[in-house]
């Protein structure tokens, strides 16, 4: 009779809980978004107020496009960047397996935003903002479609290509300025249109046209002034308004409005602008002290960042200058370095600047100088051992074993380069093998992806990196070697050594034809230019693409163009 009972409070439980489930129905969706959209960003309250049950729901039905909003939604809430990448690498694998174009493009455009605002890497940033664009394109989601046109414009300005990024931004701005539908998030959005508009003009030198937009600006951020990150940014540009005007007492106050939130975000870009053009206004104020700390607190936050910007190179040539008229030899040494290195950031990130960034000094007359500037720094140091030497016999005693150890390590130098040039011919005899490999079968989808990112590689020549391998490729298209290279075999009808030299030899070629400052240039550092590491490489692969030697083929240029 007991276990009858108990049976029967167990049965009664379990039709009780069935009831109960079919009364309270799970939460739809678009409840549970609702219950975290309101939360500000970075708050991680939001995946215990809907977000992990979202997430948890779409995973359970394998709804991929839910999964890839979750995931998409999760970006916002985190504030750990690379937990941010972590979520967008999750949203773009789920959106593909949703086929949905608008999903995929969407979660591509998330990961360019995570890799250009959080890690600064513009050129990853890019690749993604491309690729979304491939899927957008034909996309009813204007909004969508509008936010990645955005991004692009936004890499273009940043590039450089100011008059192009500026029919972009305008396009924004009209758009998202008559979004009635999504009044919400278009505010945003038509700020930041608003604000890039205003910066290209700058740029541009028209600064009647930026000031227009700037008080509009100005006027929108007095109604709205929540938007206190948009507000520094207007106030930036202000500040660089009133600069060009004269009005060194308000460019001041605008810049030191803008400042705090720009420190709060940890917007390092925008905070090296200010730091520059304070420099600038100091300077024109005849306040060279304040110029110099200025421009000395923009090389420490590329020294921190290793990231410059075209707009703030003058200050390394301003800091240089500076320690040449004072004769410092160890400090002019530091910013010719740091000068060089800035131009190698640059010609990284911003690879059509090539001929512009070096003004004054181009890299070769700088890498010259620098070397003068060691050579008399050293010069300086044997004086002094000299002396020292002149103690005693013993001295010199060390100093003869000290040559001989130096020619001995000459010897062991030479030798280890004549077999590393034995070994690089082997390799290559190795490379021009016919491959026996079984060929592979890869999906068309992939095959497609990596096409896609081979040329996005050649068009932002990623191939003049230094000591590129396959196996780093492979790893930057994220793909494998095998795949990598029968693809490269297959559609571009070469090995990969082969196709990597054709890419460097022919930009070479093309700067020899069109930069005429690479007509300075030594044999060697056009092979450096161009990721070789090998003089004598560079040369036999340069004869065997273009049939001549690269000393014969400058010097018929220079005799074209009649440079001496």
């Amino acid at each position: 009779m007991k276990l009858f009972n108990k049976f029967l409070v167990l049965f009664s439980f379990l039709v009780l809980g069935l009831v109960w489930e079919k009364a309270v129905p799970e939460k739809d969706y678009n409840s549970l978004r609702q219950q975290y959209l309101s939360l500000q960003e970075n708050d991680r309250a939001a995946f215990d107020n809907g977000l992990d049950a979202f997430i948890t729901k779409a995973t359970k039905e394998k709804n991929y496009e839910m999964m890839a909003q979750g995931f998409d939604d999760a970006l916002f809430f985190i504030n750990d960047k690379n937990q941010k990448l972590n979520y967008a690498n999750k949203a773009i694998k789920t959106a593909l397996l949703s086929k949905n174009k608008d999903t995929i493009g969407n979660a591509y455009l998330r990961k360019g935003i995570v890799y250009y605002y959080n890690f600064r890497q513009f050129k990853k940033a890019l690749n993604e903002y491309l690729l979304a664009y491939r899927y957008l394109e034909d996309s009813k989601n204007r909004v969508l479609t509008y936010q990645n046109l955005y991004h692009i414009a936004e890499m273009k300005a940043y590039l450089g290509y100011n008059e192009e990024a500026l029919l972009l931004f305008k396009k924004c701005l009209d758009f998202f300025g008559n979004d009635d539908k999504n009044a919400e998030s278009s505010s945003k959005d038509y700020l930041n249109s608003l604000h890039q508009t205003i910066v290209c003009l700058q740029k541009l030198d028209r600064f009647k046209e930026a000031d227009t937009y700037l008080d509009k600006a100005l006027h929108l951020i007095v109604k709205n002034p929540s938007q206190k990150l948009q507000k520094s940014y207007f106030f930036k540009s202000k500040g660089i308004s009133e600069l060009e005007k004269g009005h060194y007492k308000k460019t001041q106050e605008y810049f030191e409005e803008a400042l705090p939130e720009l420190i709060l975000h940890d917007d390092f870009i925008n905070i090296s602008i200010i730091h520059f053009y304070q420099g600038l206004l100091f300077e024109k104020s005849d306040r060279k002290i304040l110029a110099l700390e200025s421009f000395k607190k923009v090389d420490s936050i590329f020294n921190k960042h290793q990231f410059v910007l075209p707009e703030v190179r003058p200050a390394f040539e301003y800091l240089l200058e500076n320690e040449q008229n004072n004769m410092d030899v160890k400090k002019e040494l530091y910013y010719t370095k740091q000068l060089l290195k800035a131009d190698e950031n640059l010609n990284g990130n911003f690879q059509y600047l090539s001929g512009k960034i070096h003004k004054e000094y181009d890299k070769h007359s700088l890498e010259v100088q620098q070397q003068l500037l060691i050579q008399k720094e050293t010069r300086t140091f044997y004086v002094f051992l000299f002396t020292v030497i002149l103690l005693g016999i013993s001295v010199i005693f060390c100093i003869y074993r000290l040559l001989e150890h130096r020619n001995s390590k000459r010897e062991y130098i030479a030798l280890n380069n004549q077999l590393q040039k034995m070994k690089n011919e082997l390799n290559s005899i190795k490379n021009s093998a016919p491959d026996t490999k079984p060929k592979l079968h890869i999906p068309d989808e992939v095959t497609q992806q990596i096409l896609l990112r081979l040329e996005i590689f050649e068009k932002e020549k990623g191939f003049l990196q230094k000591g590129l391998t396959q196996q780093k490729l492979a790893s930057q298209l994220q793909t494998n070697v095998n795949y990598l290279s029968q693809v490269i075999n297959e559609h571009k009808g070469t090995h990969f050594n082969k196709y990597l030299g054709t890419l460097r030899i022919s930009y070479i070629t093309d700067q020899l034809h069109n930069n005429k400052v690479f007509l300075k240039y030594s044999v060697e550092t056009l092979a450096q230019e161009c990721g070789i590491a090998s003089r004598q490489n560079f040369s036999d692969l340069f004869f065997d693409i273009n049939g001549v030697r690269p000393t014969d083929f400058i010097r018929t240029l220079k005799q074209q163009y009649q440079i001496v």
